[in-house]
């Protein structure tokens, strides 16, 4: 069952269709070396951003921010209006940069998958070009090797929607409930 709180975050998100996105920034994560001198943030085995929170500005002024809540010990996607960028964590292993990579223009389709009762997954489509947001996280092991988790506590933007499928989760992607 759907609590009043996730009916409206379903609603918010749904309420981006027909929006226009003129612009994208957020506070990266490190992937690699956070606590060390040379954070890295990107890399060949890297096939999204990897964000605390993701800010978009649109055509009205309005700034809608797409960050995690925590559901027990998942996490999911949640979406609200906001002043601006400011108040995220851009201490060391953390950036705060424009995301000229990721589409912007009209959103013309908005697609919500449900893991359970845990917002998981959001996809937009953005003038003919696809974002995948997805609750997640990845996590260097003791190799250097990424460990992907789902319904973790960052957001995962994929402008390449089949990465999802082929990354290999730590965790199973599971049959998501879809709802447009």
């Amino acid at each position: 069952m759907t609590s009043g709180w996730m009916r409206r975050q379903i609603n918010e998100f749904l309420a981006l269709k027909d929006q226009v996105v003129r612009s994208w920034s957020g506070v990266e994560m490190a992937v690699r070396g956070g606590d060390g001198p040379a954070p890295e943030f990107a890399g060949q085995d890297v096939p999204c951003r990897h964000l605390s929170a993701l800010h978009a500005r649109t055509d009205t002024g309005d700034t809608v921010t797409i960050a995690t809540y925590q559901d027990d010990c998942l996490f999911g996607l949640r979406i609200e209006l906001s002043a601006g960028p400011g108040g995220d964590d851009d201490s060391h292993g953390y950036r705060r940069r424009a995301l000229p990579e990721l589409p912007t223009g009209l959103i013309r389709a908005v697609s919500i998958d449900l893991d359970g009762d845990v917002l998981a997954e959001v996809g937009l489509e953005v003038d003919g070009r696809h974002l995948l947001l997805v609750a997640g996280e990845a996590d260097e092991d003791f190799e250097g090797r990424l460990v992907w988790r789902r319904l973790d506590e960052s957001v995962l933007a994929f402008t390449d929607p089949n990465t999802v499928e082929q990354l290999q989760w730590a965790s199973p992607r599971r049959r998501l409930q879809r709802i447009t």
